[in-house]
């Protein structure tokens, strides 16, 4: 029940985002950016941030609207990715991103307003033919890496929003936040490795349930482990 709610809540995401793609844009933040201007891109990441600090990167799971087309992409290639080595370039492209708005909010002086609707007069995002372009791009983007690299491999590699969540989840712990985690009783493990399997996230599932939570960075709260775990080993709890 609860992997079915999680897919409807991603799909009915993926269904508006012709209505909210500016409000995930880092090309509209760098244009704001240049005028002075925080964009509501920028406001959302920021709510990101916060929510990070509790859920970690649960967004990722339960309200992402990529997460839909990963969800699709992932029954075509269900590949487990080396993770490590495609963080690199999120890593990266996040560096190169965030710097260039400090770097032009600087050269204008400093913040001179914020404008949730920068470019987005009529509130829905895509509203012409040029910008269906754009949003069929976006989605061409984030398709491709998963369907030749395997399981979200684009939220690995490109997403420029994660690094948002994953600082608010370090924050988070640094602060001694009771945070959303999945915990496990290990002594119930029989090790048949079903969490592996349906970890969309290509987390060894086994080996983080060793230390009795699932610490990783890259886990998004999805849930599916502890769904498929036939002794209930895993589940849901709020800690420190």
């Amino acid at each position: 029940m609860r992997t079915k709610i999680r897919k409807g809540l991603v799909y009915m995401a993926l269904l508006i985002f012709p209505l909210t793609l500016n409000y995930f844009s880092p090309y509209l933040s760098v244009m704001a950016a240049m005028e002075g201007i925080i964009a509501g891109s920028i406001l959302v990441f920021c709510l990101m941030f916060l929510s990070g600090m509790i859920f970690g990167r649960a967004w990722c799971a339960w309200i992402c609207p990529i997460a839909g087309l990963s969800e699709l992409t992932n029954s075509l290639n269900g590949k487990t990715v080396r993770s490590n080595r495609l963080s690199i370039i999120r890593y990266t492209i996040f560096l190169i991103w965030f710097s260039t708005i400090i770097i032009f909010l600087v050269l204008r002086g400093g913040i001179l307003g914020i404008d949730p609707l920068f470019m987005s007069d009529n509130i829905i995002s895509v509203d012409g033919p040029f910008k269906y372009i754009t949003y069929y791009l976006v989605l061409a983007i984030f398709i491709i890496p998963n369907l030749i690299i395997g399981k979200r491999a684009s939220c690995h590699s490109i997403c420029w929003m994660s690094p948002f969540l994953e600082a608010g989840y370090l924050i988070g712990g640094l602060l001694r936040f009771r945070q959303l985690r999945i915990i496990s009783d290990k002594d119930k493990c029989v090790k048949c490795q079903k969490c592996n399997v349906v970890c969309p996230m290509s987390i060894n599932v086994m080996e983080e349930l060793s230390d009795g939570v699932i610490g990783t960075k890259d886990c998004i709260l999805c849930g599916e482990c502890a769904d498929s775990c036939p002794k209930d080993v895993l589940k849901y709890a709020i800690r420190k």
